[in-house]
């Protein structure tokens, strides 16, 4: 009886121990640090900033900047190879030869096609107005009609008969259906090939460009004409601008 009256007051005490451990308050938790704040909306790097600036500077002079080049000068009226031929030999011949092939040195050679290929009349007839390395300027020395017939007098220096009649020969066959017998064109948006303004501000090298690979209703003739025929079709189309002595 004694042994049982302790176990009960053992299990008792054990439950009131129990009891009393579960009344107790928790033991406080540590706080700990909050984390730094990440802002939402990092700013640039600083040593970027320049460089953005500049990029923004460049962008905006760029739309500001004129658009296209200055418009060559045209001449007044339709150049003429034979008055040109009477200024060349008073005025010219001295440094560039009767044969256009030059006397002094660094003068063109006027035989020389790809010089007039890769310059529109135009070009040349600044450098005969302004002057050009050891050229003086001839505008006040001629006026503005003889030295547009100067400036294509030389041009008929390049200018052989036997690529002319080429020339002329694939433009009959080829062109006149589209162009006329004329060069004044028959189809919209077609070039008048006998205006001076024409043939003064085009370059050769960007119509043969256009005839290789053909431009607006016009077919690349690449296929179809050789390099020298295109070369000489193109000879004989400066020709309708002027007044060539080869005509």
């Amino acid at each position: 009886m004694k042994s049982r009256r302790a176990l009960a007051l053992g299990l008792l005490t054990l439950l009131a121990i129990l009891l009393m451990a579960g009344c107790a308050d928790p033991r406080p938790i540590a706080h700990l640090t909050a984390p730094t704040p990440i802002p939402l909306k990092a700013e640039p790097t600083a040593t970027l900033l320049p460089v953005l600036v500049e990029a923004q500077e460049a962008a905006k002079a760029a739309a500001q900047a004129p658009a296209g080049e200055e418009a060559l000068p045209v001449p007044p009226q339709r150049p003429s190879a034979e008055d040109g031929a009477m200024a060349f030999a008073q005025n010219c011949v001295v440094c560039h030869g009767e044969d256009g092939k030059g006397v002094i040195p660094d003068t063109p050679d006027f035989t020389a096609p790809d010089l007039f290929r890769e310059r529109a009349p135009a070009e040349l007839f600044l450098s005969v107005s302004k002057g050009k390395g050891t050229m003086p300027p001839w505008e006040s020395s001629l006026d503005e009609q003889t030295r547009w017939n100067v400036v294509f007098y030389a041009l008929d220096f390049a200018v052989s008969e036997e690529a002319l009649q080429r020339g002329k020969d694939v433009y009959t066959t080829h062109c006149v259906v589209c162009h006329g017998e004329d060069g004044k064109g028959l189809l919209e948006d077609t070039p008048d090939f006998t205006s001076p303004e024409f043939v003064a501000t085009t370059r050769l090298v960007d119509l043969f460009q256009s005839v290789t690979d053909g431009k607006g209703t016009m077919p690349p003739w690449k296929g179809q004409l050789t390099e020298e025929d295109r070369w000489a079709v193109l000879t004989f189309i400066r020709t309708m601008g002027y007044d060539s002595l080869h005509k």
